[in-house]
């Protein structure tokens, strides 16, 4: 009798977990990471200022449908170089797309030399917030957290 149940309980226990996993919420967006190359063109959507790439975005779907038509997104260069671009995506997908400056339009050296500046810029961010990350784990070490609270001052001592 208890081998004629138990193909029974397995069929209804997958019955069951497939019941519940219907019922799990789907996702609804996708993100979508532009960047440039050159670096440091200007990114707009609809006339709006997304900022200088990267920048990524959400895009939410309809909910009836599996994949999102993105809007035009324009990248602007220094130089007045321009290139637009849009996408399929679907639902679920966190993708990458690289926009890449015209290779006709003039003013090439402008775009170049803004993006060294952008990258020496990112350089110097990276290495203030590694600065910063460093600092702050010397701060919660044990051998500090003893030190300060014996009244010890992190402003003063090597806890900083």
């Amino acid at each position: 009798m208890l081998k004629t149940i138990t193909p029974w309980l397995a069929i209804a226990g997958a019955g069951l977990l497939l019941a519940a996993c219907a019922d799990l919420p789907r996702s609804t967006q996708a993100l979508l990471t532009y960047e440039t190359v050159p670096a440091g063109a200007e990114l707009f959507e609809g006339g709006k200022d997304l900022g200088m790439a990267p920048v990524t975005r959400t895009y939410k779907s309809d909910g009836k449908s599996t994949s999102i038509t993105t809007p035009d997104v324009t990248a602007v260069w220094a130089s007045g170089a321009k290139t637009s671009y849009f996408t399929i995506l679907n639902v679920g997908d966190d993708r990458v797309a690289t926009l890449q400056r015209p290779a006709s339009a003039p003013g090439l050296q402008a775009d170049l030399d803004k993006a060294k500046t952008v990258a020496a810029t990112s350089k110097a961010v990276a290495e203030r917030v590694k600065r910063d990350q460093m600092s702050e784990m010397a701060r919660m070490s044990a051998r500090c957290q003893a030190q300060m609270a014996k009244g010890g001052n992190p402003a003063t001592d090597d806890c900083r």
